[in-house]
């Protein structure tokens, strides 16, 4: 059995007190395929597009009672107003109610006496148009709903906080087209604790998509021919199998640790990512040092040789792990954040529980962007020793 869809044809209200005027627009209209309902007052206009909506509205600018400037700023107004196109009838070179049909809302004109070609041509184009718009606002909003879907998976996916041996929290806050960022810790063995924060060139499905793989191969402890217990084995390892002709010309750049509790020792080493911050607690006014390694993003080049650096860890250190959507805001005025202004801020909030320091920074980064959603990722770790 074949169910067939009819497509209702466009609707239109016409609205204008002059009675041969609406008879006239009205059997054109209906000739060429369109709906329509005709009032003659501003007052039913406004009735009848609160009852039924139509697709677009033919409004007379001037009319007794409500006239047409009028009832279109009211509809303008009202649930649904502003996405339904009005085309005000004009008299003949007045070009003061033109200016004022525009004022009011009105997306387009025609003049009396109405030329049949020229109000069916404009009509034409301007469904057309906010029919292509509509299409458009459809197919955002399922790429949205797709991103919000990827959003909430990439969360799923992501660490819980720690608090012992080592006291660990995070924090991650999608940007509205969802880029590339994932990170983990975990412990690898009893004395090992293992540290990584990757951020995939661009935004969008495809670049959490990359960001995922990633995340499941380090996870899975499936790197053969890496030492874990090597970051610059791992990275080595990853630039071999994401190759950038590979994946579609996408790379990313990751940050890898391992923390040995035992000697205190950490061994980093980096694939073109921000430098982890390791902020000293020793001292009254606390000192801030970059963790940083020459390294290029994963997949540029083969063959690359990554480095791995060493620093020892003192009791209640501070190490912060995150990717360059924490510093590099822009606010309206074209101001740069950075990274100096953002260490300075983790200084500040160091000595905060955990769970509110991160907010802190986070809210200090919306403050600085004027914007509740950033357009990066924002992704940070936050480790206490």
């Amino acid at each position: 059995m074949t169910t067939t869809h009819t497509l209702l044809p466009p609707s239109i209200l016409l609205v204008d007190d002059d009675k041969v005027t609406r008879l006239i627009m009205k059997s054109l209209l209906v000739k060429h395929g369109y709906h329509v309902t005709d009032v003659d007052t501003g007052e039913e206009c406004l009735d009848v597009f609160q009852a039924s909506r139509p697709d677009m509205i033919l409004l007379d600018a001037k009319m007794p009672g409500i006239d047409g400037f009028t009832c279109c700023s009211k509809i303008k107004h009202m649930p649904g107003g502003d996405r339904t196109p009005i085309m005000m009838i004009t008299g003949l070179n007045d070009s003061n109610s033109v200016d004022q049909a525009f004022d009011a809302g009105a997306i387009d004109y025609v003049t009396k006496p109405i030329h049949p070609a020229v109000l069916t041509r404009r009509l034409r184009r301007i469904l057309e148009g906010e029919q292509a718009k509509q299409t458009l606002e459809k197919q955002h909003q399922l790429l949205q709903e797709e991103l919000t879907e990827a959003s909430e998976y990439v969360c799923n996916l992501l660490p819980k906080p720690l608090s012992a041996p080592v006291m660990v929290n995070c924090m991650f806050e999608p940007s509205l087209d969802l880029g590339g960022d994932a990170f983990d810790y975990y412990w690898i063995d009893d004395h090992h604790l293992v540290m990584y924060l990757v951020d995939v060139a661009g935004h969008g499905a495809k670049s959490a998509l990359l960001s995922v793989s990633v995340l499941n191969i380090l996870r899975s402890q499936a790197l053969v021919g890496a030492d874990l217990y090597q970051p610059s084995t791992v990275l080595a390892k990853l630039n071999e199998i994401f190759e950038m002709s590979d994946n579609g010309g996408n790379y990313f750049t990751i940050w890898y640790g391992v923390y040995n509790r035992e000697t205190r020792k950490l061994i980093y080493s980096s694939g073109g990512h921000p430098p982890a911050v390791l902020i000293f607690n020793s001292n009254t006014i606390p000192t801030a040092k970059r963790l940083d390694s020459d390294g290029i993003p994963i997949g540029m080049m083969p063959d690359w040789e990554f480095e791995d650096e060493f620093c020892t860890i003192a009791e209640n250190d501070h190490l912060y792990i995150f990717s360059d959507g924490v510093y590099e805001i822009e606010n309206d005025n074209g101001h740069l954040w950075g990274f100096d202004a953002f260490v300075e801020v983790l200084k500040t909030n160091r000595n905060q529980q955990m769970s509110n320091a991160l907010e802190s920074v986070f809210k200090e980064a919306k403050q600085f962007s004027g914007c509740d959603t950033l357009n990066d990722d924002f992704s940070i770790i936050e480790m206490k020793f």
